[in-house]
């Protein structure tokens, strides 16, 4: 069984059938004509290496410091993109390779603003700027070098999504061995409860609960998150978020594999935010296909958040919503309520903005009004404007640094708003997986016929390119697949045995810690108590005379690595005084004291 219909699915399946598998079920959240998961809205970009030493430098460039990213995850990784190459062509494709030039393929296709806006997506040849893709330099510095490029199907893609189409013909030509299932959620995996296998699903179909046993494994292949505004909120602490590929990514697969013990792992690892618009009638955002944070080419346009003043540089070309903080690239951060603000110059320009329904669009005559059918402060957003356009009539953007050519006032009225909203399109949290696309249980053991492919889960650690999940869709469709399919016996029947037992109490710690210390005291020794941070502190002292001549701390429970020199040096400081009254420890004043008002409490015994 294969849950969830998108690229992975579609290699799960596939891949199972050419391995034996008799029949293959596929069931699908979405209805006739939404299937396809993320793989139906994206690129179709494949991230691939020019040969395996060059993948695993790549996938080792882009996962520095995550250790989740073992070698052998990162060569499973680096061997599986550059598979694909052979694998794709035997499967349909006539070429698999560069596009001749780049072009927008997402929903809205749109106009590329300068090369000189696009800073970290060039390089410099023969005095020239030129598009290197969207990763020239990989996150640890090494350059690439044409080493991991982004093949299409039959390239250029044009917008045509030909790898999905691709995939999805090949499931309909072995429509003898797969059958695919629309509008049937799977809501519940069906584990055996002594051996943990998992023996089938339960699926929604079409409204009707059907429990389907499946043979020799389940594969997830449903999506992460991102669709999710809730699972946002929970994992990435961002509000109002939106999807902007598949709506059905609602991590149900993450739902589906903890309700049977799986671990999670990269639940933070989201491509995004970029703030966007959204579509009027659909709780998705609108991907232009490229990534620049600005929803309009022209430059007459800056954002603000619900504070009314600047907060990003509107014109940084991110990584999908990854931005360069201190030499890490880290998901960049937005407020809560963010707006564009621009005048007619822009709203009547090209980019995002030309695909921005009129409901969404808010009018004013002045900056002023503007803020108040917004509900931001006026004088602030006045001021914000008056700001900005100072500084596109110096050239200089000091607070942000926009460069020059993108700075262009905001000053021909109308003026217009664009609610702005947190937008991702994907994510890579889910079940955790080995290089068998096993899914992993807390304890790092596979649970028995359950797998996992693509996004779900996905093996991208820390940073991702571009292209990254398209190429796991493949390696880790093929892996998926290929195991489920595998003949394996039934679960073996359990003989249960009741057990006598002895009901009985193994004490209470309490009775312990809670006691007061018990030394044997001996002629001219005392046992006094202070009060610690953590606890009553107790001393074992010995008052000759009236004074003090031996301190031992027989019971403490401060922080030791704070309050070590409050039992080493305190101690031989009374005894040397002949007193309790010494100098306190810098840092470790209340443990300090504690110690004092013990020792004064066990003179206090000898008068």
């Amino acid at each position: 069984m294969v849950v969830g219909w998108g690229g992975a699915g579609s290699v799960a399946a596939i891949t199972a059938v050419e391995n034996g598998a008799n029949k293959v079920l596929i069931t699908e959240k979405a209805p006739y004509g939404d299937e396809g998961g993320n793989t139906r809205y994206c690129e179709q970009y494949a991230y691939t290496p020019k040969s395996v030493e060059d993948g695993v430098a790549a996938m080792k460039a882009f996962a520095e410091g995550f250790d989740t990213a073992t070698d052998e995850i990162v060569q499973f990784m680096a061997q599986g993109a550059y598979d694909n190459i052979e694998w794709i062509l035997a499967h349909g494709a006539e070429k698999f390779g560069l596009p001749e030039a780049s072009a927008s393929g997402g929903d809205a296709q749109v106009a590329w603003p300068p090369l000189e806006d696009l800073e970290s997506w060039t390089i410099e040849k023969d005095g020239k700027l030129m598009l290197a893709g969207e990763w020239p330099i990989w996150p640890n510095g090494e350059a690439n070098n044409g080493r991991m490029v982004g093949y299409q199907v039959n390239a250029p893609d044009g917008g045509e999504k030909k790898y999905w189409k691709l995939m999805r013909k090949n499931v309909v030509d072995m429509k003898d061995n797969i059958d695919v299932w629309y509008e049937s959620p799977a809501v519940q995996l069906i584990q055996d409860p002594f051996t943990r296998t998992i023996l089938g699903v339960k699926i929604s179909k079409k409204g009707e609960d059907v429990l389907v046993r499946a043979l020799n494994g389940v594969v997830l292949s449903c999506g992460s998150y991102e669709a999710s505004a809730e699972m946002v909120e929970t994992f990435a602490q961002i509000p109002y978020s939106l999807p902007l590929g598949s709506t059905y990514n609602t991590g149900d697969g993450i739902k589906l594999a903890t309700a049977v013990g799986a671990d999670l792992w990269h639940m933070d690892a989201l491509s995004g935010p970029w703030p966007t618009a959204r579509y009027h009638n659909e709780e998705r955002g609108i991907f232009g296909g490229t990534m620049p944070n600005r929803i309009t080419v022209e430059g007459n346009c800056f954002y603000v958040g619900g504070n009314a003043k600047r907060f990003m540089k509107e014109s940084d070309w991110h990584k999908h919503g990854h931005v360069d903080v201190g030499g890490t690239w880290v998901s960049q951060h937005t407020p809560d309520i963010m707006w564009a603000i621009m005048d007619s110059t822009a709203r009547n320009g090209s980019g995002v903005i030309s695909y921005v329904e009129d409901e969404e669009i808010v009018e004013a005559a002045s900056i002023t009004e503007l803020a108040e059918k917004i509900n931001l402060d006026p004088a602030t957003l006045q001021a914000t404007t008056d700001a900005y356009n100072a500084a596109a009539a110096a050239g200089v953007d000091a607070r942000f640094e926009r460069p020059a050519a993108s700075l262009k006032p905001v000053e021909t009225a109308p003026f217009y708003a664009v609610r702005l909203y947190p937008c991702f399109v994907n994510s890579q949290g889910g079940p955790r997986r080995n290089t068998k696309c096993e899914v992993l249980d807390v304890e790092g053991n596979p649970i028995p016929q359950l797998y996992s492919a693509g996004e779900l889960g996905s093996m991208w650690a820390g940073v991702y390119s571009g292209g990254g999940n398209i190429a796991e869709t493949m390696y880790s469709g093929r892996e998926a697949g290929k195991n489920a399919a595998a003949k394996k016996d039934a679960p073996a029947a359990v003989e249960l045995a009741l057990v006598a037992y002895e009901p009985k109490t193994l004490g209470n710690d309490l009775d312990e810690s809670e006691a007061g210390a018990d030394v044997q005291l001996k002629e001219n020794e005392y046992l006094g108590t202070g009060e610690g941070l953590h606890g009553p502190i107790i001393a074992k002292v010995t008052v000759v005379d009236g004074k003090v001549t031996a301190v031992e701390v027989v019971k403490q429970t401060e922080t030791a690595d704070i309050t070590e020199k409050v039992w080493s040096d305190m101690p031989a400081a009374m005894v040397a005084a002949g007193s309790a009254q010494v100098d306190t420890i810098t840092g470790a004043t209340l443990a300090s004291n504690g110690l004092i008002a013990a020792v004064e409490d066990a003179v206090s015994q000898a008068k």
